[in-house]
């Protein structure tokens, strides 16, 4: 079985077109979210609005959809969020799920790319989920720490059955677990909580390695290269959010890719004057 592992892509969707372009014989291709909300502006990234076009048409165009699945991010979820009325219709001034870069007019966009398309809430529970389990890891945003499991619980059941309710009801806010465990953000963060969610939890500050919750993948925490702990271990895992590196699985083995050595053969869209304009302030 071959696996492809995609992190944050920030609006650098070219990274998604060339992995899927060179990597053509995959069985799974996990994405573990955070779209939006880059620091960096067209024609360096796509714009906000051409992500969320981007992303629903992998998500109900692609012709190898089925073998994809979404995770969300922090920087994704004030977004779904917020996507509860047409784009007609103000943004709320609440903070839910909030993370920096959220700004109410890219939420209008965002409601106009999805809310105005059909594309509700049943549509993000259906083809989104907060973790996913496969060739021996656990994948989520941020990460799982023994904090997020209750007492009697395991990983397994954590994801198979607490996170999808959790995710069902993540309108809830009023109602624990769902706001802390799924986007709750640690002290290290600047939040609230001992330890951040599973879509906030950081790298650095925050993760341990531990057997009781095996090998994991996620994102979210930006490094300079792909990080491994615990590697060969029952407790291995990765950081994979470079914006450079991606992740091939094959047979429960894990190597990590740089997108600087794949063909420059992905399909790219013809630039605009006012981007080729915006490009060459930068050149000069």
């Amino acid at each position: 079985m071959k696996t492809l592992v995609i992190a944050d892509i920030h609006q650098k969707i070219h990274i998604a077109d060339k992995v899927l372009a060179a990597e053509k014989d995959y069985d799974e291709v996990v994405f573990l979210g955070d779209w939006f909300d880059s620091f960096q502006e067209p024609p360096i990234v796509a714009g906000f609005e051409e992500t969320c076009d981007y992303l629903r048409g992998l998500i109900t165009d692609h012709p190898q959809r089925k073998k994809f699945v979404f995770l969300p991010g922090n920087h994704d979820m004030g977004y779904i969020f917020h996507n509860n009325g047409p784009s007609s219709r103000s943004v709320s001034r609440g903070g839910a799920y909030y993370c920096s870069g959220f700004t109410r007019t890219k939420a209008k966009k965002f409601r106009h790319a999805f809310y105005d398309k059909g594309c509700k809430d049943a549509f993000f529970i259906a083809n989104f989920k907060p973790a996913h389990q496969s060739q021996g890891f656990t994948f989520s945003h941020a990460g799982i720490h023994p904090a997020h499991i209750p007492v009697g619980q395991t990983v397994k059941s954590l994801v198979e059955d607490i996170l999808p309710e959790v995710w069902k009801n993540f309108r809830r806010l009023d109602t624990q677990p769902h706001n802390w465990l799924l986007s709750g953000a640690g002290r290290s963060r600047g939040g609230q909580c001992t330890v951040g969610g599973i879509t906030w939890l950081d790298w650095h500050m925050e993760f341990v390695k531990d057997e009781s919750l095996g090998r994991q993948i996620m994102g979210h925490t930006k490094l300079n290269e792909p990080d491994c702990r615990a590697m060969g271990t029952n407790a291995e895992s990765w950081n994979l959010d470079t914006e450079q590196d991606y992740a091939v699985i094959t047979d429960g083995r894990l190597v990590t890719k740089r997108l600087t050595e794949l063909p420059n053969d992905a399909p790219r869209r013809p630039m605009t004057l006012e981007e080729y304009l915006q490009l060459s302030e930068f050149i000069v």
